[in-house]
Formats: C-alpha cells, sequence, structure tokens
C-alpha cells in the first residue's frame, strides 16, 4: 500500500470569503461571495443572500452550478451568491444568530437583533458587495431557514424594499410569543402603495416538523419533542400565514407555499435551498 497523499482543504471553486467587523452589530461576519463565470448581464447579475452562510452556502452553490449548466433545459440563470455567517467552522453559531436573527422587542435575553442585523446588512454588506460584483440592486432575494425564516418575515413586514424575493424556510413564528406577527397587518396595509407584482414570498416547512419523525419516534425523548412540537405547531402557523397573505396578490405580493414530504427540521434545508433557488431566479409565471 502506498503513502498517504499529501492533504489539501476542499475548496468551492470560484468562491472566495471576507470577515467583515460590523459598526451595526459589533460583530464579525463571514462573508462567502461566489461568482458565475462569464460576463454579467446588462444590468448585473441577480443576487442571493443566505443566512446561515456556514451552512448554506456550499449547498446553494453547488445547485446553482448543476442548474445553469444546462440553462437551457432550466431556465435558471447565473447569479452571485452571498453567505452571511460567522467565523467558525460550525454549520451554526448559536449564541450569534440567535441575537442577529430574532425580532426585537420579546424580552427574551439573548435575543432581539434583527434591526441591527438588518442595519449591517444594508448598510455595509450590499454597499461592499455593489463595489466588488457586478450586481443588479433590482434582482435580490433572501433566504433563511428556522430563526433565519424568522428574519426574512422580519424583514418583509418592516423593509419589504429591501428584496425583491424573500424564501422563508421553517419559520420559527412561535417565537417571543409570535412576535413578528405584529408587522404584518401594517405590511398589508402599506402594499396598496407599492407597484404591482414587486414581491415574492415563498414559505417552506418540513412535513415532520409538527409530528415525530421516524427517528425522533425512536428517540428516549420522543415525548418532550412531541409536546414541544405541537406547542410551536411549525407547520400550522407556516400555512396560515401563507394563507392569509395569498390575497395580497392583488397588491402585488405573490406567495407560495411548499410542506415538504418527510422532511424534519434539519432535512428540509437541503431540499428548501433547491427550491428557493428556482423560486428567487426563474421568471414568475
Amino acid at each position: 500500500m502506498g503513502e498517504r497523499p499529501i492533504p489539501a482543504p476542499v475548496t468551492v471553486p470560484g468562491a472566495e470569503q471576507w470577515d467583515i467587523v460590523s459598526l451595526a452589530t459589533g460583530g464579525v461576519h463571514r462573508i462567502m461571495l461566489w461568482l458565475p463565470q462569464g460576463p454579467p448581464p446588462a444590468g448585473g447579475f441577480p443576487v442571493l443572500y443566505l443566512l446561515d452562510g456556514n451552512a448554506t452556502f456550499a449547498t446553494a452553490v453547488d445547485a446553482l452550478r448543476i442548474r445553469i449548466r444546462r440553462n437551457d433545459a432550466t431556465g435558471v440563470p447565473p447569479a452571485v451568491v452571498v453567505g452571511i455567517g460567522y467565523p467558525t467552522d460550525e454549520p451554526f453559531a448559536i449564541e450569534r444568530r440567535s441575537v442577529d436573527l430574532t425580532p426585537p422587542g420579546t424580552g427574551v435575553p439573548g435575543t432581539g437583533g434583527a434591526t441591527a442585523f438588518l442595519r449591517f446588512i444594508e448598510e455595509e454588506l450590499k454597499p461592499a458587495v455593489a463595489r466588488a460584483l457586478p450586481v443588479d440592486p433590482g434582482r435580490q432575494s433572501i433566504l433563511g431557514h428556522s430563526y433565519g425564516g424568522l428574519f426574512v418575515l422580519h424583514v418583509l413586514f418592516t423593509s419589504p424594499g429591501s428584496f425583491q424575493t424573500y424564501v422563508a424556510g421553517s419559520p420559527s413564528i412561535w417565537f417571543g410569543d409570535r412576535r413578528v406577527l405584529a408587522g404584518e397587518a401594517p405590511f398589508a396595509a402599506s402594499l396598496a402603495e407599492r407597484p404591482a407584482g414587486t414581491l415574492r414570498l415563498l414559505v417552506g416547512v418540513g412535513g415532520h416538523e409538527q409530528d415525530l419523525s421516524p427517528a425522533e419516534r425512536r428517540s428516549p425523548h420522543a415525548a418532550a419533542r412531541a409536546v414541544r412540537k405541537a406547542g410551536n405547531r411549525m407547520v400550522d402557523e407556516a400555512a396560515a400565514l401563507a394563507a392569509r397573505l395569498a390575497p395580497l396578490s392583488i397588491h402585488g405580493l405573490r406567495t407560495e407555499f411548499v410542506q415538504f414530504a418527510g422532511e424534519d427540521h434539519a432535512s428540509v434545508l437541503p431540499v428548501l435551498i433547491g427550491r428557493g433557488i428556482g423560486f428567487a431566479l426563474l421568471p414568475s409565471d
């Protein structure tokens, strides 16, 4: 048997990363960027921003690379991918995301930094991306899962002009006594003043996010998990929100709801990314 080959790190082709010290949040954010090959369209590339970038960036880039190879068949155009993460090798920075991705006003310790985090995205990150890459400011999307999905809804309700497409995966609507829903009615009222056809929302959730998955049923903690899931009502809350927002299509909000059969809160993330890419980048029907 020969000697073991000299190891080398695995990289995402065409990607780079920055560490940005944010004035808005006071923390360091690791930003991962992928630029497709070839010349940009006249108006610049569309941009997909991903929350929890440490966990989502590589999956999204690979999913997009595969689809743009056969653009004639998939219809998905090249796009810039921006993962917003943290300086860690772990998929999730639990304490940091608990602050950044949750809305203010809940009284829950160690949370409530969504306003500052959005300010970082709008005032620091987006301008840095626009200076570095040829992007289209009118074709920008954001995708988040769990607390990230909660943040996506918070941005939609409080600052809908920040993005054109919103992908809220498994949104933690339950958090803080459903505080995020306080912004729903003012948002709905404001839509009448927007040009038609300017916003799109995809709400996605795993089919096993409100009941026990087969693995959970075998767990010694099955009973406690069942109680928590029943209380959070992840599927019901997501479906009900999408149903309430669907009639707002007359005011320019296209809402789509997807329940991914057989998926739990963790396993839904890759399929959500795949579905979200198409929703964000394909033309509306």
